[in-house]
């Protein structure tokens, strides 16, 4: 049977720094509490960059240096130029090789992060994942590093911005040289991953989808009920609908780092602190916390970008608005020669790892659904030597269980 996960509080996403597939509120829920916010206009955007403009660039660079000091694998920093701008990469050369050529040897891997994250958030697993490949991480288009000189297409649509993320990625393949890749993505940027393999599976060598945000459309009676919302107390129905509001006028966790300035990194120590408690408990965890609060917290000075794709993607409650799997699974199923898929999901994961059993049900041989042990949502961050042992074995170099680091649960 499919292994779920408990969903969590309906605010638990912001704190864990994610949004999940699983659901968190009901579409049916009263309208209310509709009082006008504050518009984040183009005033605000510039108003942002004055202030944290290319002071916030050259902290970011140095919070990701640190982030990156303790990797033994040579690291190369580069900007690649896209039509759209360009587009911030953090690649290493194999270990163990014998080609300089990208088309003579193994497919390169390609990282692309999740929510609040950025390239550097890989860095406890560039050196497992080198050992035969070249493996690039890019900040995604608009966002971190990455140049935004193009406007991101806010409020236009579920369809127009994931055209934005997908031709982003195919520009910067393009401009890299590569020809197949695997494409491993975490949470959203498992979502972009997914997306980007429907409309060019030919350069797809093979897909890793990292507990995927968005896998599934809500079921009915998911959810809270409205007489859940009238059973808070009055000020947390005033806070849900708050928030609720925020989100659907496009506020993201990023205003409110960002709000706060030089203060915001009070925040960032926060959810270090609360998020990986258990990870450090458990001894799996090898972040430096402080260099990683820090990092997120220069992510989040940056002025507004892509991260503005929560509203078009999701519905409030984290529903997709447009469910992958049954996407992916149509697409795939009707090729010749689809690349094989591999979910991952941590053991305490917070995503419902049924919308991997379900892809994996529908697309049959050359599908794995594996947990990974020791290990929430950010899975590479709370036990990066079980995620990158399973990682691995989606390459095609390890058994299919491991105790203590991964297990398989469908094949």
């Amino acid at each position: 049977q499919p292994q779920t996960f408990p969903a969590g509080g309906i605010f638990r996403g912001l704190f864990e720094g994610e949004a999940s597939s699983r659901p968190r509120a009901s579409d049916a829920m009263l309208d209310a509490c509709k009082v006008p916010l504050p518009s984040l206009g183009l005033w605000t955007d510039r108003l942002k960059t004055l202030v944290f403009g290319s002071k916030g660039a050259d902290a970011l660079r140095r919070a990701e240096q640190r982030m990156l000091e303790g990797i033994k694998t040579k690291v190369h920093l580069s900007d690649v130029a896209i039509p759209q701008g360009s587009v911030h990469t953090v690649s290493t050369t194999p270990i163990h090789h014998s080609h300089d050529s990208h088309g003579a040897g193994l497919a390169p891997v390609v990282l692309i992060h999740g929510y609040f994250m950025g390239s550097a958030s890989w860095s406890h697993s560039f050196d497992a994942l080198s050992d035969k490949r070249h493996v690039y991480a890019i900040d995604w288009p608009s966002w971190g590093l990455s140049c935004r000189e193009q406007n991101f297409p806010s409020g236009q649509g579920t369809e127009i911005c994931e055209q934005f993320f997908v031709e982003g990625i195919e520009s910067w393949r393009r401009a890299v040289g590569l020809d197949k890749m695997v494409l491993l993505g975490h949470s959203f940027g498992g979502y972009f991953a997914a997306c980007y393999t429907m409309k060019y599976p030919q350069h797809v060598d093979s897909l890793i989808l990292a507990s995927p945000v968005g896998m599934l459309e809500r079921k009915p009676g998911e959810g809270i009920s409205e007489e859940r919302i009238q059973s808070l107390t009055w000020w947390q129905r005033w806070l849900f609908f708050r928030v609720r509001r925020m989100w659907e006028t496009g506020w993201t966790p990023m205003d409110f780092v960002r709000g706060l300035g030089p203060f915001g990194g009070w925040l960032t120590d926060w959810y270090m602190d609360r998020r990986f408690r258990l990870a450090r408990a458990n001894g799996t965890m090898e972040l430096d916390v402080g260099a990683t609060a820090e990092y997120l917290h220069r992510l989040a000075q940056r002025p507004r970008g892509s991260e503005q794709c929560l509203g078009d993607l999701l519905h409030f409650g984290a529903w997709p608005k447009s469910p992958v799997a049954p996407r992916l699974a149509q697409t795939l199923n009707a090729l010749e020669r689809a690349p094989p898929v591999t979910l991952l999901y941590g053991d305490a994961d917070w995503m419902d790892a049924s919308g991997g059993a379900w892809l994996a049900h529908q697309l049959g041989r050359r599908t794995e659904v594996m947990v990974v042990e020791n290990a929430g949502h950010q899975l590479f961050m709370d036990n990066p030597r079980a995620f990158n042992a399973a990682c691995q074995r989606a390459l095609g170099a390890g058994a299919a269980n491991v105790p203590g680091l991964y297990q398989q649960l469908l094949r």
